[in-house]
């Protein structure tokens, strides 16, 4: 039989640790069936703009005959989960995965999303909400979204 740490484990590694086995974090959606934490490692950035000239006695704007297109860097907003038995355990699960984010290696951190295929380079940017949950036996767990700068986009 599978149990919970088999299902969660190897789903979300941050800089080759693993987010549930090393934290107990994991990525979470609001409601069932939600897919927003893949859609926004999925989204594509939007491109910079072309150097343009506009003179005021033209219409419209001069463009290069060649456009070289390159991608904006992007905000990535997911949503984790973190979950303990007790507030002591929460407590330093919380704090652990807290500054590992913040400090990564050198400040990186790469996100490595084994079912997407792929690996974004990132660095932690703010935490925008907080939803701090207890349960009648004790559990302790609370839901936020974080999000993160990526300079070079994975597309």
């Amino acid at each position: 039989m599978t149990n919970k740490t088999d299902i969660m484990s190897g789903l979300l590694l941050i800089n080759g640790r693993d987010a549930w086995e090393d934290f107990g974090a994991w990525l979470t959606e609001d409601k069932e069936g939600d897919t927003r934490n893949y859609s926004a490692l999925q989204r594509i950035p939007g491109t910079k703009k072309p150097a343009a000239v506009s003179f005021e006695e033209e219409d419209g704007e001069n463009l290069p005959a060649k456009l070289a297109r390159s991608w904006e860097p992007r905000d990535i907003t997911l949503r984790f989960a973190i979950a303990a038995d007790n507030a002591a355990q929460f407590r330093a699960r919380r704090e652990a995965f807290v500054s590992y984010l913040k400090e990564g290696e050198d400040g990186w951190l790469e996100l490595e999303v084994p079912e997407l295929g792929k690996t974004y380079r990132v660095y932690y940017d703010d935490c925008s909400d907080y939803e701090h949950l207890v349960d009648l036996n004790g559990g302790v767990a609370a839901r936020f979204s974080v999000r993160f700068r990526e300079p070079k986009p994975v597309v």
